[in-house]
């Protein structure tokens, strides 16, 4: 088996929901030893999560949203209220080379556990922390989730509908974007520590990762005292641009003409019908003037054939349209299963045996990137990683479990 690139690195990850569970994850899929710390008396958010309200049985490890982001990791609890797991997160920090973190600029400093201790610990630690506003500033104490995050970063603003309020993504990928740039913000950390010998801490703030996409917005602004307007799913240069219903139950289609070139291929992929050889519609400019009409004709083209249909013609034509896909139709389509967009993997206690999950989206030609591990159980790997890691006793772990300072089962469910 070819050697994975980070192999070597041990990442103890004490994130919650999804930006910093990310970072880790993508750490995790490229080799390095992550080590999930939670504690029965406060679980994850996200094991909760997407779970159906009629399953009750262990539903804290049946949540979608923590199986798919928890992949490639170790799984250990530890009462941080407790110095005996404060003491032991600090040897588990000895032994590591990074810390991962996403809570709120107050919560590593109360548990005893923030950079300035954790340096002492292991001056070549590298800890990253990506609470939403950052670590500085008159936020840094407030709480954000995407539902505020996607808010403070302005995009919504731009997302709406013109006669609309603002509106969110749905999707909540702010946490996605935080968490790759966390990812990308730990190997320049790794690669400084190689020239130095020294570890830093990574102040990454969730909003102004999110708000790095919208630069254009930002600068039209202070370039040209321009706030741009919402526009739904149209464009400031393109037309037609959008969705567009298509023969069958709630299938769709996204288009997106760039060029008057693009407009003639466009014509001639659907068969040249009149209305496309029309004056109004001959270059971009009256395109965007009459985008209404045009958005009817287009989609009265559209209703015709399936979503597949629509995309494979126009793409053979060059012009740029892709089908909107639910997730059965992106774990069944040939191209992501020839990719090996998804991996099965074993988990019994989800309630199937083996399930589909997104695997790493990165290909390395000389180290294949595959998950190698389901998302842990709740302290399924607390014996290793207390006995054989931090050799602790095996008489101390059952006297750490009598104490409920690590355990397998949430605070109050026998």
């Amino acid at each position: 088996m070819a050697t994975l690139p980070l192999e070597k690195l041990r990442v103890v990850d004490i994130t919650n929901s999804w930006s910093g569970p990310f970072t880790a994850n993508l750490l995790g899929s490229f080799g390095a030893e992550v080590i999930k710390v939670e504690s029965i008396q406060y679980l994850d958010t996200w094991r909760g999560g997407g779970v159906a309200l009629a399953v009750q049985e262990t539903r804290w490890e049946r949540s979608p949203l923590w199986n798919s982001v928890n992949t490639d990791k170790l799984g250990i609890t530890l009462d941080l209220t407790r110095q005996q797991g404060i003491e032991i997160f600090k040897k588990l920090v000895e032994i590591s080379d990074i810390v991962t973190e996403n809570y709120t600029n107050r919560v590593m400093k109360n548990f005893g556990l923030d950079y300035s201790v954790l340096k002492e610990v292991n001056p070549k630690i590298i800890m990253i922390s990506l609470p939403a506003h950052g670590s500085t500033g008159p936020w840094k104490d407030y709480t954000g989730y995407a539902a505020s995050i996607e808010q403070m970063a302005g995009i919504p603003r731009l997302t709406g509908y013109p006669d609309g309020p603002p509106r969110m993504s749905g999707a909540g990928f702010t946490d996605a974007v935080a968490g790759s740039n966390g990812m990308m913000a730990v190997m320049f950390a790794l690669l400084h520590r190689q020239m130095t010998g020294k570890g830093q801490y990574i102040d990454l703030s969730q909003i102004e990762a999110s708000t790095s996409l919208i630069g254009d917005a930002i600068v039209d602004y202070s370039m040209n005292k321009r706030i741009q307007p919402r526009r739904g799913n149209r464009h400031y240069s393109m037309a037609p641009h959008g969705y567009y219903r298509c023969k069958g139950d709630d299938l769709w289609i996204g288009i997106a003409v760039s060029s008057d070139e693009e407009w003639q291929q466009f014509g001639k992929a659907i068969g040249n019908p009149q209305w496309v050889r029309e004056e109004r519609f001959s270059d971009t400019a009256g395109r965007l003037r009459n985008q209404d009409e045009l958005d009817c004709l287009v989609e009265d083209w559209t209703l015709q054939h399936d979503h597949y249909e629509v995309m494979n013609v126009l793409q053979k034509a060059g012009v740029a349209a892709g089908a909107v896909l639910t997730s059965a139709e992106l774990l069944s389509d040939p191209h992501f299963k020839e990719r090996g967009t998804f991996q099965v993997i074993d988990r019994e206690i989800v309630g199937t045996q083996t399930y589909p999950v997104p695997s790493a989206p990165v290909k390395l030609s000389r180290a294949p990137v595959t998950i190698r591990r389901p998302a842990p159980l709740l302290g399924e790997h607390n014996r290793y990683v207390l006995g054989e890691l931090l050799g602790i006793s095996e008489e101390e772990i059952r006297s750490l479990a009598d104490d409920k300072i690590i355990g397998n089962t949430p605070l109050g469910v026998e």
